[in-house]
């Protein structure tokens, strides 16, 4: 998709962060952009920003946690502007603390947010969205929000978000290849710590999950890359023109993949020479 004028776009988790710089940069390439967040009044003041750019908007209340809100979204969608061309998964939440320290109700609120919500999100538009491709509707484009924790598994404390994050990138790569027939582009986003509001979600959490939550904030560690998303959204949006299986947002990153991948070699290795030594061993006897 290279050129995002008069598309439609969905994003979960828009009104702020991520979701709201990507909805900036895609007004400013000419696209209409539908807010959906659980924060409506923030959401409504995101939308009133994109509309200011001269292309329509719309804040839609919306938790991604329950099917029946996303569906309702897709509804509300279709029917303000006749289709959908780019879905944004993007609604996310963390919560910080070892993975003993976590309970059940922790689990279930990350999960129910960073993958259920992808998955109600996927099953409410992509019916939509093929439809509207068989009616000669051009083409459409899912991206889903994972993180970098979704690739490099690290002890840095997120280790309920961590889990959430690889079930994300799993999910997005079986639907890339599912979808890549009908024209429909799937890209995963592995952005780096940026700063968002992501730590801060838990004054949203439901009572089914606990409540609200506070916990005390992690510092963004120095690092020669930006931590503004408004910068790493005209990047993201190049992912999406040119449909990269991952968009990645800061290069000064690619060291940890490197030193994640020579971790797997390594082990592969070690199988190996555990092969080798058991053939020899068979051998001299």
């Amino acid at each position: 998709m290279d050129d995002f004028r008069d598309r439609v776009a969905v994003i979960t988790g828009g009104a702020s962060g991520i979701g709201r710089a990507i909805g900036l940069a895609l007004a400013d390439a000419g696209a209409h952009v539908v807010v959906a967040d659980i924060d409506t009044p923030l959401a409504e003041q995101t939308a009133g920003e994109i509309a200011a750019r001269g292309v329509r908007s719309l804040a839609v209340e919306t938790d991604v946690a329950e099917r029946d809100s996303v569906e309702a979204l897709a509804e509300r969608a279709c029917e303000e502007f006749g289709a959908v061309h780019l879905l944004f998964n993007n609604a996310g939440v963390a919560m910080h603390g070892s993975l003993a320290e976590m309970s059940e109700q922790d689990w279930q609120w990350v999960l129910s947010v960073n993958l259920w919500g992808q998955l109600h999100g996927v099953r409410a538009f992509l019916p939509r969205i093929r439809e509207q491709l068989q009616r000669g509707g051009g083409e459409a484009h899912i991206v889903n929000t994972a993180s970098l924790n979704g690739v490099v598994a690290r002890n840095n404390a997120h280790g309920v978000y961590t889990a959430s994050k690889y079930a994300v990138v799993g999910y997005s790569f079986v639907l890339r290849e599912e979808l890549a027939a009908e024209g429909i582009g799937v890209s995963v986003l592995c952005p780096s710590m940026m700063d968002t509001g992501l730590l801060t979600a838990g004054r949203n959490r439901q009572q089914r999950y606990g409540g609200p939550l506070t916990q005390p904030p992690m510092p963004i560690p120095p690092r020669r890359e930006p931590a503004d998303p408004a910068i790493m959204a005209p990047r993201i949006l190049d992912g999406v023109r040119e449909n990269r299986r991952f968009i990645f947002t800061h290069p000064d990153t690619r060291g940890v993949v490197e030193e994640y991948q020579a971790e797997l070699i390594a082990d592969y290795d070690a199988l190996d020479r555990a092969l080798a030594a058991a053939e020899e061993g068979v051998a001299a006897s």
